[in-house]
């Protein structure tokens, strides 16, 4: 098998749209929206890779400067699929580490990646208290990944239209850098093990809501 983590530019387009034909009709379609994303109309200083195997993309994800949060020093990944016949192949964990390293090349001072508080297992990888019981579990060891850390004060809220609430993973590039979002966070204190529903927090009448 030929496997390579690349870089997008213009040469890959088509194989990429083919890649999101797929994922839209497997369950990104509202990920890759057509109104919310087009390689045509990428941020240029933001960057979109993705996972070649055999000639095939099989997966995307995008380091985009976080105008969502108002912070466009930091690095948001998103718009991250993998297609069904390829989810064991690790390439979040394997962009990620490319994806840092360009994203401290290009002087951003942090970078985060979220996932949905309901995600139990995924949540336990990131947060380092479980691996993978078969596989390349190499990149609990090295790399960027053994830096990426709860945000234990916060949680991420995509839309006022979705009940759906994240926790935030932060790498700090510059040590001395104090993130302050000024949208799409909520101020919520926690351990990275909630209880509760997402509506009860939300519903909350003592939440901070920076939107």
């Amino acid at each position: 098998m030929n496997e390579q983590i690349l870089l997008y530019n213009s040469t890959h387009k088509d194989a990429v749209n083919v890649f999101i034909e797929q994922a839209r009709k497997e369950e990104s379609a509202g990920t890759f929206r057509e109104d919310k994303f087009n390689v045509d109309t990428l941020d240029p200083k933001s960057s979109l890779w993705f996972a070649l195997v055999d000639d095939v993309v099989v997966s995307v994800s995008y380091a985009q400067r976080s105008f969502i949060t108002g912070t466009p020093t930091s690095i948001r990944i998103c718009r991250y699929h993998i297609l069904k016949k390829y989810r064991h192949g690790r390439y979040g964990f394997k962009m990620l580490e490319k994806q840092v390293a360009w994203a401290k090349e290009n002087g951003f001072k942090h970078f985060y990646w979220t996932h949905d508080i309901n995600n139990k297992a995924l949540n336990a990888l990131y947060q380092h208290k479980k691996r993978y019981l078969h596989g390349d579990n190499t990149f609990f060891e090295t790399g960027y990944f053994k830096q990426l850390m709860l945000e234990p004060n916060i949680l991420f809220h995509d839309s006022p239209k979705s009940n759906m609430l994240q926790y935030v993973y932060s790498i700090y590039l510059d040590t001395d850098f104090v993130w302050g979002p000024k949208s799409n966070i909520i101020k919520y204190i926690h351990n990275g093990d909630i209880k509760i529903s997402s509506m009860e927090i939300l519903n909350a009448e003592n939440i901070i809501r920076n939107n």
